[in-house]
């Protein structure tokens, strides 16, 4: 018998065991590996509804006439096109200079990086601010290595990229051949899914595969491997051909299971202190989350990933949790009697020390992808399926029965406000040196809007963006969350600037970080791409100092970045590097200079680079220690006071 509410929430569910679905070991020599695609399979053949696919051109003319044959080269532009690609970031080679041939003959725009991983960053960057699939294609050998650092950074944080690599012939491979790479097998731990292609008459059904797997159910990479010889083959492509995915049929993703739903309403109403935590598994659900939070109140914090899904201006946010993350996130998980985790991995960033997270709480765990629930913390409720549709239940069974008097945390809330009041973000100023912090402060304030998108390098810089800008909305910043990528934030920022013409973009870099991928100055001024660079640059490795600082006494081990003959001179001169690619950039050195400097950066047509010098002896505060617990909070530290 249906289990069902009445008010005052009577819940007559019967106890059982939560819905868990442990991690399954992968066979070995296991060709694909996907996670939770959406898919209609019948016979072991796909059939997907346009609905599902809306970037799938539907009344697309083509250049060549139906029944005329043409190189796979023109069959991949082609297919491309038909998925409703305006953007590749492509480097030639020798084993995909056909594909770029092909390329001058599309409507596509073919943005050349110039470095294969600055191509897969901005792909990234353009996947992760557009919600849409970004492509980029390399040649074979260094080519496919150089973006494998970019594959993993996408797999690691579930975001939609297509990668299409040029491969030797067929008849070379294995022959250890000029460039050859066996990538099929470099890649598989670090793609959803991948593919060899060894018959042309193939191409129209991979690629459309490969969109629709990169963004259905857990996003992640697609690689598509595509030898010289089907690249030159002459064919009449058919593209009606049903897709073939029969591996993907074990793992469809379900409609969220209503007793679970039920059981968790029960948990929200018998709770005292409840906490919503979000992550990347819902940045489609930003509004149905919103509403969820307007009809039950719930204070709700985030991971990396979750930043700006609810806005941090709203009282009701609490911001990050975690290592770097606001003391009054990790109370609110430290004392909450209910934590709702959605879309998130319970990664040792977010729990540190394990067992000393959440003790006091129950869990619901809210995922698409079964092997996370129950990987790293067992709930006590499951929920496997899109977040998007879990809160949209949820949101349509508690408006039913009218129950938004039903819930009264406001002890818990006003709790929590003492907590934001007593331990708020906060730096020291040391006469006319400029806090890093204040700097990523004024640019929040000079750009008070949800059309901003930042981007970020790995390190100190990261952090301070995380802290001291205030996102407002999904998919405003973009980091390299999962895999710590540094070099990640200037080209994501080209990506991003391309996805979303108009929008103010701005790279908040570390100067190491920034110097990884430097190189793609060069490309956002060729491509006229209006890319701000915010560069906090200490002349250092700032988190390494601020781990030398805290563990080994300020010991230096490679951390330093300048010339060591030359350490009161700032070295590499970064406006030099500006000024050979033809950007205009600037530096500030004194406080009293910083916000006029910005203005003017934001007011510059066109890429800038701002050059803001800081100390190296400032640490990310507040900050809880690796495999330690919120009790061990450190909340004042740096480097002048340590040593």
């Amino acid at each position: 018998m249906a289990t069902t509410l009445s008010p005052p929430f009577i819940f007559n569910t019967p106890k059982s065991p939560p819905t868990i679905s442990r991690p399954l070991m992968p066979l070995p020599y296991s060709y694909n590996r996907i996670k939770k695609p959406s898919l209609h399979v019948t016979n072991n053949t796909l059939n997907i509804p346009t609905s599902t696919a809306p970037f799938q051109q539907t009344d697309f003319a083509s250049r060549f006439a139906p029944d005329k044959p043409r190189k796979g080269a023109d069959i991949i532009v082609e297919a491309l096109e038909r998925q409703g690609v305006t953007t590749v970031f492509a480097y030639p080679g020798g084993a995909s200079i056909e594909i770029h041939q092909s390329l001058t003959r599309s409507d596509i725009r073919s943005i050349l990086p110039r470095h294969e991983q600055g191509g897969i960053f901005a792909a990234e960057g353009y996947a992760r601010s557009s919600g849409t699939p970004g492509v980029c294609l390399v040649s074979s050998g260094p080519g496919v290595t150089n973006i494998m650092t970019g594959l993993m950074d996408a797999y690691s944080d579930s975001i939609p990229i297509l990668a299409i690599t040029g491969q030797v012939s067929q008849k070379l491979l294995g022959t250890d051949a000029f460039q050859e790479t066996p990538v099929v097998e470099v890649t598989r731990y670090m793609t959803k899914h991948n593919y060899l292609v060894l018959d042309v008459d193939d191409i129209p059904r991979i690629i459309k595969e490969a969109f629709f797997l990169a963004t259905s159910g857990r996003p992640g990479p697609v690689l598509i491997d595509i030898p010289v010889d089907v690249q030159l083959e002459l064919a009449v492509p058919n593209w009606n051909q049903p897709c073939k995915l029969p591996s993907c049929i074990s793992s469809l993703p379900k409609e969220p299971d209503e007793l679970a739903l039920r059981q968790t309403l029960k948990l929200i109403v018998e709770s005292k202190n409840p906490v919503l935590c979000v992550g990347g598994g819902c940045l489609n659900s930003s509004e149905e989350l919103r509403k969820f939070v307007g009809l039950t109140g719930i204070p709700v914090t985030c991971t990396t990933m979750g930043l700006g899904l609810f806005p941090c201006t709203d009282e009701l946010c609490l911001r990050m949790v975690g290592m770097f993350g606001t003391v009054y996130a990790n109370y609110a998980v430290n004392e909450c009697d209910l934590l709702l985790a959605a879309g998130v991995r319970f990664n040792e960033r977010m729990t540190s020390k394990l067992e000393d997270f959440a003790t006091r709480a129950k869990i619901v765990h809210i995922d698409i992808d079964s092997n996370e629930i129950g990987k790293v913390k067992l709930p006590d409720v499951s929920i496997c399926a899109d977040a998007k549709l879990v809160f949209n239940r949820m949101n349509m069974i508690l408006e039913s029965k009218g129950v938004g008097f039903m819930f009264d945390f406001s002890a818990w809330r006003e709790e929590l406000h003492e907590q934001k009041k007593k331990y708020p973000f906060s730096y020291k100023t040391f006469g006319e040196e400029i806090p890093p912090q204040y700097a990523i402060q004024i640019l929040n304030e000079l750009t008070d809007d949800e059309e901003t998108i930042i981007s970020t390098g790995v390190g100190q810089h990261q952090m301070w963006a995380i802290q001291f800008y205030m996102y407002k909305r999904a998919r405003q910043l973009l980091t390299s969350s999962g895999f710590g990528s540094m070099g990640f934030g200037l080209p994501a920022a080209m990506g991003a600037a391309v996805a979303n013409p108009g929008a103010i973009v701005v790279d908040i870099d570390g100067d190491g970080s920034f110097i990884m991928n430097l190189q793609e100055l060069a490309a956002i001024k060729a491509e006229n791409i209006p890319v701000k660079i915010l560069l906090i640059n200490n002349q250092y490795l700032g988190m390494n100092v601020e781990y030398e600082d805290r563990y080994f006494e300020a010991n230096r081990a490679n951390s330093f970045l300048g010339d060591p003959l030359r350490k009161s001179e700032i070295f590499p001169d970064m406006l030099k590097f500006a000024e050979a690619c033809g950007i205009p950039a600037a530096r500030v050195t004194k406080k009293k200079d910083v916000r006029a400097a910005i203005q003017l950066m934001l007011e510059t047509p066109g890429p800038y680079l701002l050059d803001v010098m800081v100390s190296y002896q400032e640490h990310v505060v507040p900050m809880i220690p690796y495999d330690k617990s919120f009790k061990d909070t450190i909340l004042e530290d740096d480097g002048r006071a340590l040593h």
